[in-house]
C-alpha cells in the first residue's frame, strides 16, 4: 500500500513541487536533474507549494501537463503521473 503525506505537513525541501518533479522523474526512470523541462514551465511552483501548504489542500485536487505528462496533485499528498501514482524519490534527494 502507497504511503502517503499530506503536502502542507512535510519539510520545506519536499513540497508539492519537489514532490511532482521527483515523480516524473521516477515515472520517466530518471534523475530529476535529467528533465529537461523546469516545472515553471508547467506551473508557478511557488503558487503550488502555497495552495498545497493552505488549511484548504484537502479538498484540491490540480491537474497540468509537465515535461509530456498529465500530472494530479491530490489534496491528501498523491502525485500521480500518467495514472500511475508516485510517491516521493527519497533515493534522489540522498536521503535513501
Amino acid at each position: 500500500m502507497a504511503h502517503s503525506t499530506r503536502l502542507r505537513d512535510i519539510p520545506d525541501g519536499d513540497r508539492a513541487s519537489m514532490r511532482i518533479v521527483d515523480a516524473v522523474a521516477r515515472h520517466r526512470e530518471v534523475h530529476p536533474t535529467e528533465l529537461h523541462a523546469p516545472l515553471y514551465a508547467a506551473i508557478d511552483p511557488e503558487a503550488l507549494d502555497r495552495l498545497f501548504d493552505s488549511t484548504a489542500a484537502d479538498a484540491l485536487d490540480v491537474t497540468f501537463e509537465y515535461a509530456g505528462h498529465s500530472v494530479l496533485v491530490e489534496g491528501e499528498g498523491r502525485v500521480t503521473v500518467d495514472d500511475t501514482v508516485h510517491d516521493s524519490a527519497p533515493e534522489f534527494r540522498g536521503e535513501g
